[in-house]
């Protein structure tokens, strides 16, 4: 705060100085006068330039201070060291205190303790990772640069490592007056390094990586640092014989001092200045056979893993424990259609839909039901009723009354419309650990659409009074790079009217959304908390070019079931066909036209090849002069490149049974009845946070990978970039 007024007094001065140079520049001579304008422009661009910091600074001002609040009420609850899972837990502990970010004292802090968490055991370092996992492992290594087939792959977990890296990426943040860039590298090493490394990290003062690069390439160092590539290939010369190497999350910094990329080798070196920790393990895959001891405990490690209970039965409440004793809940409102039935019989867990329907059926005589969505829950199967017609509360204590027998637990949906318990009252879940509500902007105009009533105030969306920067990147720099081989290695683009081109980059921006990052940096904490681990990926966007600029302020939301309307200042006349407004506008009101179209329901659908989301890019701009250095006729489209939180990922392998699954399955059926030969069977959303697809159809590549995730709080804009057609 103290900086941003220091820079607003100057400001007053220099707008102060322009009526008196301009005073001068008119009695001077001409030879004075130029000399005047060429100190005019270089004041009014300081000028500018410091306005542009002043305001960047006034927002970084405004996020803290909305934090220590959140932070101070927590306090003031009782959170204690460990009663948050915002941005800054990881374990326990405050991930701002060890660069010295942290305003609280020791002790008093609700982000967590001041300290780091302990060095894990080895033990505990390495877990063997699910099927899903390896595709997305196996897929990146082919897209690097990779060759072969994976033949195992552990996630490493070392909680100290995370949160020493989550520290240095916070102090980035904060020198670089914008979010540090964040790349994935490959690392070969030794089978002897191996345990070392995922027990301590990269550091600097155990090993020094120049120093072996020098001895297997002598004259070809790029500088004192950590060395990571781009290609696994090229990593596989400096495992040393062995079978292992590490992919690893890297944060780069400022180029030439934080780090040094190195164009023509693909090499990453980073500096890891100040015994700041840079780069983070995430996994250890073997890309060749062995039978060194390294393997032989490994493996052994994948037997003991298997022999376990699942991790998805493990999560899930209950799903090895029999059904709990009756729990009635009352009925506020006067009268309801909407009833949950649950936990039914066990046997009903092996047993279709229809088996499920007529069970609730037999006991709900006499009130038909209009529709039953079962619930799948591990071993447990619960029902959501809609009946044909309502009921009061005193047909209701009757169907409370009726026999039990350890089998039925009836209450009423809080979610119904009318329930005077919502009236007023804003929705619970905007301050749960999401801070976000699906029934924000669905109206329900489907009866298996179940809307939330509780209300849904702009001022309460984690996002609201976000403003967003864009920042070009250097053409060549390492994300530069990285971006344009991404994009380059799906073309030729096919558009929908069948054109074919490969298309050109001209220019690609970093998004700077402080609020927004950190809601993303508050979701992932509650996935690592969640699942024991916060996977992420990078993975592509396209849409409506017109609507950019709400996803970059707001993120990228799940869609609404309703079509905007043309007076809708928000979302009128941009050629959308769902509306970005909440439930509660006043505009849109019609339901949404499906069409062929959301084919796996209303969610946020990315994709990992650029050729698939260009087909998605529609209305393009018209570019500036300052964008293509020249003025041009040509139209520029818009990608976004984006971070994802994926948490625990799904991967479902089959063929569509239907031809158009125009509807959202979250709500309304198992994806069994989607998809032929699919290899896991249960309610996604209960045991997921997303999930992928490979191969829709025979006309679909099996390198087309689509993805859908249910939170919108999981994904992030790293970059645009703009595509010349």
């Amino acid at each position: 705060k103290r900086q941003a007024e220091a820079l607003q007094n100057e400001e007053c001065e220099l707008l102060a100085s322009f009526p008196e140079a301009l005073e001068a520049r008119r009695e001077a001579p001409q030879s004075i006068q130029k000399i005047s304008r060429r100190k005019g422009r270089q004041r009014r661009n300081k000028f500018k330039e410091r306005t542009e910091l002043a305001k960047r600074l006034r927002e970084k001002a405004g996020v803290l201070e909305r934090e220590a609040q959140v932070l101070s009420e927590l306090a003031e609850k009782g959170g204690g060291a460990t009663g948050s899972t915002g941005s800054g837990r990881m374990g326990g502990f405050c991930a701002l205190f060890p660069l010295g970010a942290c305003p609280f004292e020791d002790g008093k802090c609700p982000r967590g303790a001041h300290g780091e968490p302990p060095v894990p055991d080895e033990d505990k370092l390495l877990v063997w990772t699910s099927r899903a996992k390896q595709r997305l492992l196996q897929q990146k290594w082919q897209d690097a640069g990779g060759q072969g087939q994976l033949v195992g792959a552990w996630q490493v977990q070392n909680p100290r490592l995370e949160l020493l890296l989550r520290a240095t990426e916070s102090d980035f943040g904060a020198t670089l007056g914008a979010g540090s860039d964040v790349i994935d590298g490959w690392h070969g090493t030794a089978e002897a390094n191996v345990l070392s490394i995922a027990q301590h990290g990269f550091d600097p003062k155990r090993r020094c990586g120049q120093a072996d690069l020098e001895k297997l390439h002598p004259g070809r160092v790029y500088g004192a640092g950590e060395y990571f590539a781009k290609d696994p290939q090229v990593s596989v010369t400096y495992a040393r014989d062995g079978a292992f190497m590490f992919l690893c999350k890297l944060v780069l910094g400022k180029a030439d001092v934080d780090h040094t990329w190195v164009s023509h080798t693909k090499y990453y070196v980073l500096k890891q200045r100040d015994c700041r920790i840079q780069a983070l393990p995430l996994f250890l895959v073997q890309f060749l056979p062995s039978q060194g001891s390294l393997a032989s405990r490994l493996q052994a490690l994948r037997t003991c893993d298997a022999a376990q209970p699942s991790a998805l039965a493990v999560r899930q409440p209950g799903a090895l424990r029999p059904c709990e004793a009756r729990r009635d809940a009352g009925m506020a409102a006067a009268a309801t259609r909407h009833l949950w039935l649950g936990w039914l019989s066990p046997a009903l867990r092996s047993q279709d839909d229809d088996a499920v329907a007529e069970d609730v059926a037999a006991f709900l005589q006499g009130h038909r039901p209009a529709q039953v969505v079962p619930e799948r829950n591990g071993a447990r199967v619960g029902a959501f009723v809609l009946l044909e017609r309502p009921i009061g509360k005193q047909e209701f204590r009757e169907l409370q009354r009726r026999p039990y027998q350890g089998r039925y637990r009836i209450s009423v949906d809080d979610q119904q419309p009318g329930n005077p318990r919502s009236q007023g009252c804003v929705c619970p879940r905007l301050t749960g650990p999401s801070r976000y509500c699906r029934g924000w902007n669905l109206r329900g105009h489907r009866t298996w659409q179940w809307v939330c009533s509780f209300a849904h105030p702009p001022e309460r969306r984690p996002t609201h009074g976000a403003t967003y920067r864009l920042e070009p990147l250097t053409t060549g720099s390492a994300k530069y790079d990285d971006i344009a081989m991404e994009l380059s290695r799906s073309a030729p683009f096919i558009s929908a009217d069948g054109h074919c081109g490969t298309p050109r980059i001209v220019a690609v921006y970093r998004v700077d959304n402080p609020l927004l990052a950190s809601a993303y940096e508050e979701r992932r904490g509650f996935l690592h908390d969640k699942q024991g681990f916060a996977m992420e990926k990078e993975l592509w966007h396209g849409t409506n070019c017109k609507a950019i600029p709400e996803l970059l302020t707001h993120g990228l939301q799940p869609p609404s079931d309703t079509c905007p309307s043309d007076a809708c200042p928000v979302s009128g006349r941009k050629g959308l066909c769902t509306t970005l407004c909440g439930a509660g506008c006043a505009h849109c009101r019609e339901a949404h036209c499906w069409g062929r179209c959301h084919m796996y329901g209303l969610g946020v659908y990315m994709a990992d090849l650029a050729q698939k989301s260009h087909r998605y890019v529609r209305e393009p701009a018209r570019p500036s002069a300052s964008v293509l250095g020249r003025s041009s006729t040509r139209q520029v489209y818009s990608m976004l490149r984006c971070r994802v939180a994926l948490g625990n990922p799904f991967l479902i392998e089959g063929n569509l049974l239907k031809a158009d699954g125009m509807h959202d399955f979250c709500w309304c059926q198992d994806p069994s009845e989607m998809l032929e030969s699919c290899s896991e069977q249960f309610n996604l959303a209960k045991g997921h946070d997303a999930f992928y697809v490979r191969g829709l159809s025979g006309a679909q590549k099996s390198d087309k990978t689509a993805f859908y995730t249910f939170t919108p709080a999981a994904l992030r804009s790293e970059s645009s970039g703009g595509l010349l057609a």
